[in-house]
C-alpha cells in the first residue's frame, strides 16, 4: 500500500514539476523580443558612449584612429539590432538612424523642403573623409539627433511572422547594400557589418527551429546560419570577397530555407497582414528569381486588366503610328525591339524629322521596375509618361482628344477595347489606352539572362570573366551601390519602392580635348518642387541589363562604347576629369581598375542580356472604315 502511495505521490510531483517548468519556459517570440529590447538598449548606450568619446577627444591624427575604433563598436551594436528594427519601423531607421548621406526632399511636401543628411551613413562618410579633422561638430550634431530620437522612440510589438519576414528582408539588404559598400561609404566596413547581422539572426531563429516538425529543415537552417557566419568571419577583404559564391552558397539557400520554415509554422504571410500590394514577391525563393519583384505593384493597372489580352492590345497600340499627328510615328520609332527597345542614336529623331530630341531613348526592357519615369523622373507613373509623350511637340505632336477621335472611328479598335476592358460604353477612354500600353511595357521583362540562369542553378557554367566582372561590379568598382541587384537599376532595396537619380558630371563631348559639363540640368530643371541645387545635372539611374544593345550611353548619348563609360567612372566621373560639378554625388576618387578588370565588368554586363520572347510585332494593325490613308499606315511607323 505504501509503495503505491509513494508511486502516486512521485507521479503527482513529476506532473507538477513538468507543468511548472512548462509555464516558466519562455516562448521563442518572448526570447526574440527580449533580445530585441536588449539590442535596442545596447545601441542607445553605445551611441551615447561614442558621442562622449567624440566630444572628449580633440580631432587630431593620433586620436582619429581611437575614435574610429569606438565607431566600429557603435556599428556592431546597430547591425545586431538592424534586421528587426528596419522591418518594424523602416521610416524611423531611414530618417534618423541610417539614411543615405545625401540631401533629399521631404516626401509629399508642396515646396522644396530640404532634409540634410544625418545618421550613421553620414557619420561614416565624415569620419573616413580627407577632411575628417574638421568634421567634429558635424558628427556631434548627427549623434545628438540620434540620441534624442532613440530616447523618444517607442518600440513596436513583434509577432512571430515578423521575425521571418524581417530576416529574409534583412538578407536582401545585407547583400545589396551591405557587402557592396553602399551602407559604409567611407569605412567600407560592410563585410564586418554583415557578420553582425547574421549573428543576430543566428541567435534568434534557432529559438523557433527547436519547435519545427521537420528536423531535416531545422538542422539545415541551423547549419546554414552557422556556415554563413563562418564564411563572413573568414573572408573580410572587401576587394577579394567572392560575392557570387556568397550569393549562391549562403544568401539564396538561407533565403529559401527561411521561407520554408515560415510556411511550416503557418505564420501569416505579408499579403495576409497587408492587403496593399508590395513590390517584393515574398514567395520567391531566390533574389534573382524572375518573379522576385511584382510587376503589378509598379504598373498600377487594376488587377482585372493585368492579363494577356490587355498586353496584346498594348502591343497593337505600341506599334501603331496612329498616335502621332501625321500617323507616321509610333512608340516603336524610338523604342525598336530589334535594338533593345532603343533607337541606338545619341538622341532620338524629333517629330517630322526636324532635328533631334534633347535626350537619349532609354530601353523599355525592365523599365517598369521604377518609382518614376523619364531621365529626370518627372512622371509619377508609366500612365503619366504616356501623356507627356503624346502631347510633346517634338515627339507625337498631338493631343489625347485627337487620338481618341481617330481611334473611335475604327470599329476594329472599339471592339478590341470593349472586349479587353469589358466596357459597355461604345467610345474609347484614354485611361484604357494608358492601361494597355502600361501592360505591354510591363511584359517586356528580361530577367532570364545567362547570368540569372547560372545564379538560379538552371545552367552549370559561366565564364571566369563574367564571375570576376560580377564581383568587381558589386565590390571594388562600386557599380552595385547605384545599380542595385537584381534589376541593376536605381530602385532601392530592400523595399524597391524609391528610384534614385545621380549627379555624375557627364561631359557634353567626352572626346573633346577640354571636357565641359553637359548643360542639361535634368531633374534640377524638371518638377517645380524639385528645382533645388543638389538636383542640378541629376539623372535617373537606368538598368544595365541589355546594355550591350542600348548604345550610345548616358542621358545625352555622348558616350559611344561601354569602354568609354567605364573609363569615365574609373577616373571619378566629371570631377575626376576636372569638370566643374559642384553637386556631384558620384565618388570622385579613381577606382584604379585595370584594363582587364574593365573588360571583365563589361563581360558581366553583357551576360545580363535577355530579350527572349518579347520582340514580336503585331502582324497587322486594326482597320478604319472608308479611310485608305489611315489603313496605309505602317507597323512601327516610317521613322
Amino acid at each position: 500500500m505504501k509503495s503505491k502511495l509513494y508511486i502516486i505521490a512521485f507521479t503527482l510531483i513529476s506532473i507538477l514539476f513538468f507543468y511548472s517548468f512548462s509555464f516558466n519556459e519562455k516562448s521563442a517570440l518572448e526570447k526574440v523580443t527580449e533580445q530585441y529590447i536588449l539590442r535596442n538598449t545596447n545601441f542607445k548606450n553605445t551611441v551615447k558612449q561614442f558621442s562622449q568619446k567624440v566630444k572628449e577627444l580633440p580631432f587630431t591624427k593620433e586620436n582619429i584612429e581611437i575614435i574610429r575604433k569606438e565607431y566600429f563598436k557603435l556599428r556592431t551594436s546597430f547591425k545586431k539590432w538592424e534586421y528587426l528594427s528596419e522591418f518594424m519601423d523602416p521610416a524611423f531607421v531611414k530618417d534618423h538612424i541610417n539614411g543615405a548621406p545625401l540631401q533629399k526632399m521631404e516626401p509629399n511636401s508642396f515646396g522644396p523642403n530640404i532634409i540634410e543628411p544625418k545618421g550613421l551613413q553620414a557619420i561614416d562618410e565624415l569620419l573616413f573623409s580627407e577632411d575628417v579633422l574638421q568634421s567634429k561638430q558635424s558628427i556631434i550634431s548627427a549623434l545628438n539627433d540620434m540620441s534624442k530620437v532613440l530616447d523618444d522612440q517607442t518600440l513596436i510589438k513583434i509577432y512571430d511572422r515578423d521575425v521571418f519576414i524581417a530576416a529574409r528582408q534583412g538578407l536582401v539588404r545585407l547583400y545589396t547594400l551591405g557587402v557592396t559598400g553602399f551602407d559604409t561609404p567611407g569605412s567600407l566596413n560592410g563585410l564586418e557589418d554583415s557578420k553582425h547581422v547574421i549573428e543576430a539572426m543566428a541567435e534568434d531563429i534557432p529559438h523557433y527551429l527547436t519547435q519545427l516538425k521537420s528536423k531535416t529543415l531545422a538542422d539545415s537552417t541551423t547549419k546554414l546560419l552557422q556556415r554563413t557566419l563562418t564564411y563572413l568571419s573568414l573572408h573580410q577583404n572587401f576587394e577579394t570577397f567572392d560575392r557570387l559564391v556568397f550569393l549562391m552558397n549562403y544568401v539564396n539557400p538561407l533565403y529559401k530555407n527561411l521561407y520554408e520554415v515560415h510556411t511550416q509554422f503557418g505564420f501569416e504571410f505579408p499579403e495576409e497582414i497587408n492587403t496593399k500590394i508590395q513590390p517584393v514577391n515574398y514567395a520567391s525563393n531566390n533574389i534573382f528569381d524572375a518573379n522576385f519583384l511584382k510587376t503589378i505593384y509598379y504598373n498600377r493597372i487594376p488587377s482585372d486588366f493585368n492579363n494577356k489580352q490587355t498586353v496584346e492590345l498594348g502591343r497593337q497600340l505600341f506599334f501603331d503610328p496612329i498616335f502621332s499627328k501625321n500617323n507616321q510615328r509610333s512608340c516603336a520609332s524610338c523604342h525598336n525591339p530589334t535594338k533593345g527597345f532603343t533607337d541606338q542614336l545619341p538622341t532620338s529623331v524629333a517629330y517630322g524629322e526636324k532635328g533631334y530630341l534633347k535626350r537619349n531613348a532609354q530601353t523599355l526592357i525592365n523599365a517598369i521596375y521604377s518609382e518614376k519615369f523619364f531621365h529626370d523622373l518627372r512622371a509619377e507613373s508609366f500612365e503619366d509618361q504616356t501623356e507627356h509623350v503624346v502631347t510633346s511637340p517634338e515627339e507625337f505632336n498631338t493631343t489625347t482628344t485627337e487620338i481618341l477621335d481617330k481611334l473611335n472611328k475604327s470599329k476594329a479598335y472599339t471592339n478590341l477595347f470593349n472586349k479587353t476592358f469589358k466596357n459597355t460604353d461604345t467610345t474609347i477612354d484614354f485611361k484604357y489606352i494608358q492601361f494597355a500600353l502600361s501592360a505591354y511595357v510591363s511584359s517586356l521583362q528580361g530577367l532570364n539572362s545567362p547570368f540569372d540562369k547560372y545564379v538560379r542553378g538552371e545552367s552549370k557554367t559561366i565564364s571566369k570573366s563574367v564571375k570576376n566582372g560580377y564581383n568587381l561590379f558589386m565590390g571594388k568598382a562600386a557599380c552595385g551601390t547605384c545599380h542595385y541587384a537584381p534589376v541593376f537599376n536605381g530602385t532601392v532595396p530592400p523595399y524597391f519602392k524609391e528610384s534614385e537619380s545621380e549627379v555624375l558630371g557627364v561631359a557634353k563631348n567626352p572626346y573633346a580635348k577640354k571636357q565641359i559639363l553637359d548643360d542639361d540640368k535634368g531633374r534640377g530643371n524638371s518638377l517645380l518642387k524639385e528645382r533645388v541645387e543638389f538636383y542640378n545635372y541629376s539623372f535617373k539611374t537606368p538598368t544595365v541589363r541589355n546594355v550591350e544593345y542600348t548604345f550610345p550611353y548616358m542621358h545625352n548619348g555622348a558616350y559611344k562604347t561601354l569602354e568609354d563609360v567605364m573609363d569615365f567612372y574609373n577616373k571619378g566621373g566629371g570631377k575626376g576629369l576636372k569638370i566643374d560639378v559642384p553637386t556631384q554625388t558620384l565618388g570622385e576618387d579613381k577606382l584604379n581598375l585595370t584594363k582587364g578588370e574593365i573588360a571583365d565588368i563589361i563581360s558581366f554586363m553583357k551576360a545580363l542580356s535577355d530579350s527572349t520572347k518579347i520582340t514580336a510585332k503585331p502582324l497587322s494593325l486594326p482597320k478604319f472604315e472608308n479611310n485608305d490613308l489611315l489603313n496605309a499606315r505602317k507597323i512601327g511607323g516610317v521613322y
